[in-house]
């Protein structure tokens, strides 16, 4: 990775932790991350979405994401996805959660292409691409990593039953699971 790089993560990481500090705080502030563990965030990150190898993370990283989601939902190779196999984008990706098939149709031809997929906006993407400029640089990337990062702890923490977190999934300890289902049920 280019020193250049590893040193604008350093600055722009060293920035927000100093923007963010006030006079109120109660925490101690956290220090800079060593070069080495930003460049390991940044190898990270780029292992989860640069998938041309460039070296950056743009739009062309989605359509290729995209691609291969249609081409592995397309179950019949037809070249096109029916409403059953359409279905199964939203556990592929969840982006598609709330994009119904006649929504994603756009020529209400009954199918949906492989152009008509890639137009449906990366939920994921558009919120690591703050300034919208399909280019995700290294300082909305290091923003990213820090969110995620702060998400995973926070989860850690109510996975041992801190801050009052449901611990196992929401799974009670009887086994079931809420709605009645127990595990065998749900699998």
């Amino acid at each position: 990775m280019p020193i250049r790089t590893t040193a604008t993560l350093a600055l722009v990481s060293s920035l927000c932790l100093a923007a963010c500090a006030g006079p109120g705080d109660r925490r101690p502030e956290r220090p800079a991350p060593s070069p080495e563990r930003m460049a390991e965030m940044q190898e990270r990150f780029l292992a989860r979405w640069d998938h041309d190898s460039d070296g950056a993370v743009t739009c062309d990283d989605v359509a290729f994401e995209r691609a291969e989601l249609f081409y592995i939902l397309d179950t019949n190779e037809d070249e096109e996805l029916a409403s059953s196999e359409y279905r199964y984008a939203k556990f592929e990706d969840k982006s598609f959660l709330f994009h119904l098939f006649s929504d994603v149709d756009t020529d209400q031809s009954g199918a949906i292409s492989s152009q008509e997929l890639s137009d449906v906006s990366h939920s994921q993407f558009a919120a690591l691409d703050r300034d919208g400029d399909c280019l995700v640089s290294p300082e909305e990337a290091m923003i990213a990593m820090r969110e995620r990062a702060r998400e995973e702890r926070s989860s850690e923490r109510e996975g041992r039953g801190e801050k009052g977190g449901r611990g196992r999934g929401g799974q009670r300890p009887n086994g079931q699971r809420p709605g009645g289902l127990t595990d065998t049920d749900a699998s």
